[in-house]
């Protein structure tokens, strides 16, 4: 009984320490560096300084250049994006198109060619020294080698980038709808215009509304794809931001920080009125599956074909140029339009050691300390949040998912004002500089991903699992590690792969909090475009299809795991 009581007494002891470690962990690394953020955006030796801050702001004409471009790109991209998305969901869940299974695999590709990954093969294809732009001199000698770069070139990519919006969510959205609804509606001689109009839209509508709104916040805090083909005379606000910061003008970054996160804030609010609303409008809870329309006029069969074709097309060349060109003689880049030669020296190189490993290696290391430190924090707070419903555990969920509210370029220049100098909360010492300050803010990054995937696994654990083993005597630990564990540990792995994968490329973060100490990949990259040294572009392409690669086995496990899978006939 004693031995009993001093285990249960360790137990209690270790859980308590743990609690206030995690409370430490968000107060040090996310709430303070917050308040930080907003004494440096409106406070200076005691004075409050909101008047002089905007005088200075608005002053500057590459301040309000960049927040013009910023409003009028998150628009276009919003209207652009929604109107390929809407296609390739017509295409995929509505009209009868052959060749649909190769259409599901090319709209699929920015679930793989992301972040600055993307906007590097983008530029690879079509900047100055670009495949495309290599046969368009062919047949326009006078066309600038840049013409792809500015702000038109950032529509195009974006455009195209950010539709696996419509791909992932709109999808699901389409098997809502009840075909039988659609039938009684043709019987009564209603037009395909009409069905799409009066019956298919208002199931749909929620979505389309969400799909928008993360269009918008995405669009709003872009930095890789206009940091890489902007050129010089397109800024959006998140370079900006780390222009000021670049020269000690850390108020007048943390007041565009600022306003920046309030707009993200009014999205998140408006998502959440959007998914709310949406439980109203539905379809069936058994639907029948929709019979894919035929579509009978020749002209209009012939162009639904043709632009779908066109959009495959689009998606994959980048791909395909990317991965051909990462096998070809560096001096073949940028001189050929396809490689003569292939070899896998490219490859050698990076992966044999040397500097053109340390920042893959550095990316890959911090990625993995961040997502194991993440996995730890979440499996330790989110059973408590499922299982206790009070002030404390509706404090530490609210810190949880704080980070989605906040724009990564805030969250950075919190950690900067934070600790630039030596800091209490972290016994007197001074993080920026460090190898530690980057994998810090990589974990706040991805804390809001871990604990909506982690959650939904422990909701669904069947309470009397765990009401079983403690009846026969199983502690706290024991019951979580061979009870609990086992039943979340594919949602755990899949949370982890998802959040690495994202972090071998991340760009905000890293370009702001970066240093010697752990350069990593997505500033490798970054570099390495800038350079006009083939050997330095073959290396980013070897880099790319390495992304692509690992992203690919993230995306063939979520779909072996069944996590956010539809039906048979529509799996990738």
């Amino acid at each position: 009984m004693t031995t009993q009581k001093t285990k249960s007494k360790i137990e209690r002891a270790a859980f308590i320490s743990a609690l206030l470690l995690l409370l430490w962990f968000l107060v040090t690394f996310l709430v303070w560096p917050l308040i930080m953020t907003l004494s440096t955006a409106f406070f200076s030796g005691g004075e409050f300084r909101f008047s002089e801050i905007t005088d200075d702001l608005s002053a500057s004409k590459r301040v309000r250049g960049a927040l013009f471009n910023t409003f009028w790109m998150t628009i276009a991209t919003t209207i652009t994006v929604g109107i390929v998305g809407l296609f390739q969901v017509a295409v995929l869940e509505y009209f009868h198109v052959k060749g649909r299974t190769l259409l599901k695999v090319g709209f699929a590709v920015p679930l793989v060619f992301g972040s600055i990954v993307a906007a590097t093969g983008y530029k690879f294809t079509y900047g100055p020294i670009g495949v495309v732009t290599q046969v368009l001199h062919r047949f326009f000698p006078g066309l600038p080698s840049d013409w792809f770069i500015g702000g038109h070139g950032v529509l195009y990519a974006q455009t195209f980038l950010l539709t696996s919006f419509y791909y992932l969510f709109l999808r699901a959205a389409m098997r809502r709808v009840d075909y039988s609804t659609i039938e009684a509606a043709r019987s009564m001689g209603a037009s395909e215009a009409t069905i799409l109009r009066r019956v298919v839209l208002p199931v749909i509508l929620p979505t389309v509304f969400a799909v928008m709104l993360l269009t918008i916040y995405t669009s709003t805090v872009s930095f890789a794809v206009p940091e890489l083909i902007g050129g010089r005379d397109f800024n959006m606000i998140s370079q900006i931001i780390l222009t000021l910061n670049s020269i000690n003008r850390p108020d007048m970054a943390a007041f565009l920080a600022l306003f920046l996160g309030l707009f993200i804030m009014t999205m998140i609010l408006l998502m959440q009125w959007v998914e709310a609303r949406g439980s109203y409008i539905g379809g069936a809870k058994t639907p029948v599956p929709i019979e894919l329309k035929r579509v009978k006029n020749k002209f209009a069969n012939f162009v639904l074909h043709a632009v779908s074709y066109l959009l495959l097309f689009i998606y994959v060349l980048p791909v395909f140029l990317v991965i051909s060109f990462s096998f070809a003689p560096a001096s073949e880049i940028g001189t050929q339009t396809f490689p003569s030669t292939f070899t896998l020296s490219n490859y050698i190189t990076v992966l044999s050691g040397g500097s053109a490993f340390e920042p893959f290696f550095n990316s890959a290391r911090m990625g993995l300390l961040a997502v194991l430190t993440g996995l730890a924090a979440t499996l330790f707070a989110v059973p408590i949040m499922v299982k206790h419903k009070n002030w404390m555990t509706r404090l530490m969920d609210l810190g949880f998912f704080l980070p989605w509210v906040v724009p990564s370029v805030l969250l950075a220049i919190g950690l900067i004002v934070t600790f630039d100098e030596a800091n209490p909360l972290v016994a007197n010492t001074v993080l920026l500089g460090t190898f530690l300050i980057l994998p810090i803010g990589y974990v706040i990054h991805i804390l809001p991903l871990m604990v909506r995937f982690l959650r939904a696994a422990f909701i669904g654990i069947d309470p009397s699992y765990e009401e079983a083993a403690r009846s026969m005597g199983a502690s706290g630990p024991y019951r979580f590690r061979r009870v609990i564990f086992p039943l979340v540990a594919p949602t755990a792995l899949l949370a982890g792969g998802y959040t690495f994968n994202e972090l071998l490329t991340e760009y905000p973060l890293s370009a702001f909090l970066y240093n010697v100490n752990n350069k990593p990949l997505s500033i490798a990259i970054l570099e390495s475009d800038k350079s006009y040294n083939p050997e330095q572009a073959a290396i980013t392409l070897v880099y790319a299809v390495l992304v692509m690669s690992f992203s690919m086995i993230v995306v063939m496990s979520a779909e072996r795991l069944s996590l956010g899978k539809g039906p048979k006939t529509n799996n990738l």
